[in-house]
């Protein structure tokens, strides 16, 4: 197995153009990314409003300690 790299995230939630809301991965603390340069988010099902999006984004924020990322060897 390759090298496991952890970071913490803040969840916070964004919306696209047309008003929909999705959530984005802010990492915490060191300015490096194990995901490279770019940024991470989740895409919500169809139809979620802004409230739900919060309370997803309370939830991963109180349930996710940090992502790792396994590169293969």
């Amino acid at each position: 197995m390759g090298e496991t790299k952890r970071q913490a995230y803040t969840f916070t939630v964004s919306e696209y153009g047309d008003g929909s809301p999705y959530i984005i991965c802010e990492p915490v603390g060191r300015e490096w990314s194990v995901f490279g340069e770019g940024s991470l988010s989740f895409v919500l099902p169809m139809g979620t409003n802004a409230k739900t999006a919060k309370k997803i984004a309370a939830f991963l924020n109180k349930n996710i300690d940090s992502i790792s990322f396994t590169k293969s060897a």
